[in-house]
């Protein structure tokens, strides 16, 4: 124990040191080690580890260039690598949504901004939040996986993930935004209330910078407030603090029915408003004056309440300035005698707090998460270009509905050249709905259900089935104007065609596969081809070779790489927790299996080559993610030792497994109507060896009463594992000595809520349509889908053969190599 207890301490003076370093080195443009051994206090030896593990871990970097009066050989000298991660925060307002970007510097990289119509329901704002956010990656040209946080302010009362209540936008309420902002990616996402942001905005970056104690009041379209107490803003118990702007006796209320308001609105808007006063337009000027009347009394019960050192005044109408403050002060004045209350000022940023408040958030949660510890300030925000402020560069950034870097322009075409009006979205964004067909309408069709409901737009106009029952499922799947086919030959005969398709989900028996998936490839059409891959490594091969050839895109729906299990054990091993994988075992509680397998055609060999294949080849490819590698050598064991004594069978040609499903068919011995051909096993287990020396071991039973599945990832420097892989499920890690801990040292809560395979269906989904249309890269990987199929099967040999021990035979370099640039670089790189 005494072992256990140094072993922390110096993991604990470790991690001190490094933090010690990363605030140097961003602090200055770049530095020897030796300057950096004397700024931190530390050693030579012990800063150039630390710059060395900064440096592969991409925070770092080495600079060229020579201290100026240096003479002889120049030392080398290190920069901190602002641009390894990025920081976005949103303001989804009402009427707009705005993005911005920083790095981990905190300057702000990029912004843009994006009008919403009023009749734009919550599943369109949501996706145009999406498109500002791949839009921001845009302009720093970087992937998904560089995103270290992001941070969305909105209206109404959230708790960091879920809406509790937005009466300006009702659709979101009760909505877990922060779930549905995830873009695939493995970073933090909160949501908070946007005035909260601004005033977190003002107190961190702008007109209350000095003030511990601040009341923001925001004015605009809504009236709201939010409360600063000693530096830290104030939520409240049920997250309602400065939920004001309903009540009554303030003043405040009626304002959608009230005349008011509709002038304002009649007048362009709170922004229009302002501006047109600081021109002097007369109609404008009386509208402020009436507005500050309207507010003051609430204005002034806030001030005396909280009794603030300032109270900022924010929102659109804010940028009135002198022309707002003034009268409102005059009214407050008037209200409060003697004068008590504290004095106002005018936002720094108005309508942009929001958005700035939530960067703020987002670099402070992202450096945490970067970092590994909170003992690293987030740095203050600042604008790219040093010579402009930061509320310069805000001003001086894209017009609505554009793209660009702040405080610079960003139209790098020639100067003649009109074709595109910059005003206008991109096409990427005004594209027309890809068309998709779904071909094998059986019991996974329904994951295509999720086509234009991920913010890719997109519908399903064509389903194909050899079963005529198909036609009635497509219409209750996808609706009834979908058309229906017989053959899949049709929609390779008008692929390019004004009613071809330019993607299809292929859902059919894993023996048809391969064949269908080539048509179509071949034919320039996307597939996204549901697991296994094929069910021999000869077809794998060639479905890769097609999708290579053609250069047509090709995805398989490894869904678990999307479950939220599996994401949880795959973040605890990137951040290194249990130091490198050495060995992953899993244990497979298959309790659905008589009812999923043994009563339809995976039940005999023929057409599925065995379980260790079908059903075990999920398994082997999360094994493959977690240990960064695939397997080279494998010995299989396994037996039918329960189903093949049911003497019931019967042909279920024509149903589906959800017509005989129930969890009533139990025990195994008393399942009735099973396949009449039962040769596959129901129990199975394998043992692996991985190319990088990782060591696995996969186990299924089919017949066990329970289905989940268990995966221990132990590394050099401890264990994981997982307790449950549902909602309510737990990822525990172990990585002090000790007897017997049943929570281990620390234990992840796993949120796997969500339809469809904890929503990893409709992650995949919007994977494949994101990859189709935009080239967006991927999470799960075709060679690696092929590496799991070969895998499988040679396990599969191997325990018909008296467990001989079998080589798994790699796939051809060129082939490997092609698909490299489609899987996002977080993910491991196949074997070649």
């Amino acid at each position: 124990m005494v072992r256990s207890g140094g072993d922390r301490h110096v993991t604990d003076v470790r991690r001190r040191n490094t933090l010690s370093c990363i605030e140097v080195l961003r602090g200055s443009q770049a530095t020897t080690l030796t300057a950096l051994a004397k700024d931190t206090g530390l050693s030579r030896p012990t800063v150039e580890s630390i710059v060395a593990e900064l440096v592969e871990r991409g925070l770092a970097r080495e600079v060229s260039g020579v201290e100026e009066g240096a003479v002889g050989r120049p030392a080398r000298r290190y920069a901190f690598a602002a641009d390894a991660r990025y920081v976005v925060g949103l303001d989804l307002g009402v009427h707009s949504v705005t993005g911005m970007l920083a790095d981990l510097a905190g300057q702000v990289r990029a912004v843009v901004r994006r009008t919403v119509d009023g009749p734009v329901d919550g599943v369109e704002r949501l996706e145009t939040a999406r498109a500002v956010q791949r839009e921001l990656l845009d302009v720093v040209g970087a992937p998904r996986s560089r995103v270290a946080a992001v941070a969305a302010a909105v209206p109404g009362i959230v708790d960091g993930e879920r809406v509790r209540l937005s009466l300006p936008i009702p659709d979101w309420t009760g909505v877990n935004l922060a779930a549905r902002l995830k873009t695939g990616g493995e970073h933090p996402v909160i949501v908070e209330n946007d005035i909260n942001m601004a005033a977190l905005a003002e107190h961190a970056l702008g007109a209350a910078r000095l003030a511990d104690d601040v009341v923001l009041v925001q004015l605009g379209y809504r009236v709201g407030a939010a409360l600063v107490l000693g530096g830290q803003v104030y939520r409240g118990n049920r997250f309602a603090a400065g939920e004001v702007g309903d009540f009554e006796w303030m003043g405040w209320d009626g304002w959608l029915e009230g005349s008011l308001l509709r002038e304002i609105e009649e007048a362009g808007g709170a922004e229009q408003v302002a501006q047109r006063a600081q021109e002097g337009d007369g109609a404008a000027l009386g509208l402020l004056q009436q507005y500050a009347r309207r507010v003051a009394p609430g204005v002034a019960t806030l001030a005396m309440v909280a009794d603030p050192e300032c109270v900022v005044l924010g929102g659109g109408l804010s940028r009135a300035g002198e022309l707002l403050r003034v009268p409102l002060q005059e009214e407050v004045d008037r209200l409060v005698r003697p004068r008590a209350a504290a004095s106002l000022v005018t936002s720094a940023f108005a309508s942009d707090g929001a958005a700035l408040g939530a960067l703020v958030r987002a670099l402070e949660v992202g450096s945490r998460d970067v970092f590994g510890s909170s003992d690293v300030a987030a740095p203050p925000l600042s604008a790219a270009d040093p010579a402009a402020s930061l509320a310069e560069a805000l001003a001086a950034a894209t017009p609505s509905s554009a793209t660009g870097a702040v405080g610079k322009d960003t139209d790098d075409t020639d100067d003649t050249d009109d074709t595109e009006d910059p005003g206008e979205p991109r096409a990427a964004e005004v594209r027309e709905p890809l068309r998709v067909a779904v071909v094998g309408v059986g019991a996974r069709a329904g994951l295509a259900r999720w086509v234009g409901r991920t913010g890719v737009p997109a519908r399903v106009v064509e389903a194909v089935d050899v079963d005529p029952g198909g036609r009635a499922r497509a219409h209750e799947l996808f609706g009834p104007g979908t058309a229906f086919a017989a053959d899949h030959r049709g929609l390779v005969a008008r692929a390019g065609a004004a009613d071809g398709v330019d993607a299809a989900f292929v859902c059919t028996p894993d023996d048809t596969h391969a064949d269908i998936a080539e048509d179509l490839l071949r034919a320039g059409v996307a597939v996204y081809l549901e697991k296994p891959l094929a069910t021999t490594t000869q077809d794998c091969d060639r479905v890769l070779a097609a999708a290579a050839e053609t250069g047509t895109k090709l995805y398989v729906g490894h869904n678990m790489r999307h479950m939220a299990v599996v994401r949880t054990m795959r973040d605890v091993v990137a951040r290194g927790e249990i130091g490198d994988v050495q060995a992953v075992w899993c244990r497979h509680f298959v309790g659905n299996g008589g009812d999923y397998y043994f009563k339809d055609w995976h039940a005999d060999r023929a057409r599925s080559t065995g379980l260790l294949l079908q059903k075990a080849v999920h398994d082997i490819d999360v094994i493959h993610w977690l240990a960064g590698s695939t397997t080279r050598d494998v010995v299989g064991m396994g037996d039918l030792q329960v189903y093949g004594r049911v003497t019931d069978r019967a042909d279920r040609t024509g149903q589906l497994m959800t017509d005989w499903f129930s969890y009533d068919n139990w025990p195994p011995l008393e399942q009735t109507g099973l396949h009449p051909t039962i040769d596959v096993e129901d129990t199975s287990m394998m043992l692996m060896r991985l190319d990088n020396g990782v060591l696995a071991s996969y186990e299924q039973c089919h017949f066990t009463p329970d289905y989940w599945r268990n995966y221990t990832v132990i590394g050099t420097r401890g264990r994981l594992e997982n307790v449950g892989d549902g909602d309510g499920a737990s990822v525990r890690v172990w990585n002090r000595r000790t007897s017997w801990s049943e929570h281990g040292d620390v234990e992840y809560p796993v949120d796997a809520a969500g339809p469809g395979h904890q929503d990893a269906d409709r992650l995949t989904v919007d994977e494949f349509l994101r990859h189709v249309a935009e080239g967006a890269p991927i999470t799960t990987s075709p060679v690696m889908a092929r590496d799991a199929v070969a895998t499988g099967i040679a396990a599969t040999v191997s325990l018909r053969a008296g467990s001989a021990p079998q080589r798994v035979r790699p796939v051809a370099p060129e082939v490997a190599a092609y698909f490299d640039d489609d899987v996002d670089p977080a993910a491991p790189t196949p074997r070649t």
